[in-house]
């Protein structure tokens, strides 16, 4: 009856020892998977800043443009006439490059050589 009851603890413990390999492969998986997470959460985290950074960059863009299209409301149509600004200028500053019309401070005119 000895040896009946030390078969029947073998056999409990081995059964114990399955479960526990078990419990130790899924503890191990969820681990690969919570790493891969927190990676995951990492990078969602860093375009989550890069996002931010476009949308500040744009509220300055759109902030410039209102600012460049309120300058303009200064002007009259006829100040936008070629030479017109050479002539009737009050200011030497408010002269405009190479006769065009009055541009906003904050818009930038690049001339374009019609040779290249």
């Amino acid at each position: 009856m000895a040896v009946l009851h030390m078969e029947e603890q073998l056999e409990a413990k081995k059964k114990e020892l399955e479960a526990l390999k078990k419990i130790t492969a899924l503890t191990d998986e969820m681990k690969v998977q919570l790493e891969e997470l927190s990676g995951q959460i990492r990078q969602m985290n860093s375009n989550a800043a890069s996002v931010s950074q476009v949308l500040e960059n744009w509220n300055s863009i759109t902030r410039s443009i209102s600012l460049a299209g309120l300058s303009l409301l200064q002007y009259a149509e006829g100040d936008y006439e070629v030479g017109v600004w050479k002539s009737e200028s009050k200011n030497k500053d408010e002269e405009p490059v190479d006769g065009h019309g009055p541009l906003p401070e904050t818009l930038v005119r690049i001339r374009m050589n019609e040779k290249n």
